[in-house]
């Protein structure tokens, strides 16, 4: 008798109902990694730091909340924000965030943006190996530059006044988009996210997924 439970058990832990993978931890269909839902003590969103200290970044950035929303408001003065962040972008290849210019200038003359950076890896240095992500007022949507071994590498997804005033939802295979431009596929721990704009702009909810 004791046999016979011995082996029933063994048919039920080796079953495909109750294959190893069902003991595993599931692993997560998205990761926030920032809702700005955590200001520190000067009103910056938490583990979020300034590339330079003018202009004041706390004058720069401000959190500010709309109805349920969190968003972190740009007032459009250059000052780059950036967090280290670590997620798997083999696992999470996709990033989505919601962002909205408040206005998008008309002017041929001088162009102005918003950047989303995304950096999923580092160089032999230890330098993050960047993408930017645009909204541009005169570049083409689908435009992309290279930024050789150094630099940032940039990809305009939004182009012009349209759509401004709008919160606009962007999901962007940004793994595909690193191993194109930086000719390589990432380790398995991105290094962080960062923004920086030259027009009044909010961004809320940066979000991984699978």
């Amino acid at each position: 008798m004791k046999r016979k439970v011995f082996f029933m058990i063994l048919g039920i832990l080796f079953s495909p109902l109750f294959s190893r993978e069902s003991f595993s931890e599931e692993i997560a269909a998205s990761v926030v990694l920032e809702d700005f839902s955590s200001p520190d003590e000067q009103g910056l969103p938490k583990g979020w730091i300034a590339q330079k200290e003018t202009p004041d970044p706390a004058q720069v950035y401000q959190i500010k909340k709309e109805g349920d929303r969190v968003y972190l408001s740009a007032s459009g003065r250059p000052n780059r924000l950036f967090k280290k962040i670590k997620w798997n972008p083999i696992e999470y290849p996709f990033l989505s965030w919601k962002w909205r210019m408040k206005k998008v200038p008309v002017d041929p003359q001088k162009e102005r943006r918003a950047a989303v950076y995304v950096s999923l890896d580092r160089d032999f240095f230890g330098i993050p190996k960047i993408t930017k992500y645009l909204w541009s007022s005169l570049a083409p949507v689908g435009e992309e530059v290279s930024g050789g071994f150094t630099g940032a590498s940039t990809i305009v997804v939004r182009s012009g006044p349209t759509q401004a005033g709008e919160w606009v939802t962007e999901t962007i295979n940004v793994l595909e988009d690193f191993k194109r431009l930086h000719g390589e596929a990432p380790l398995g721990e991105a290094y962080g996210i960062g923004i920086m704009t030259s027009i009044e702009a909010d961004f809320a909810d940066f979000i991984a997924h699978k």
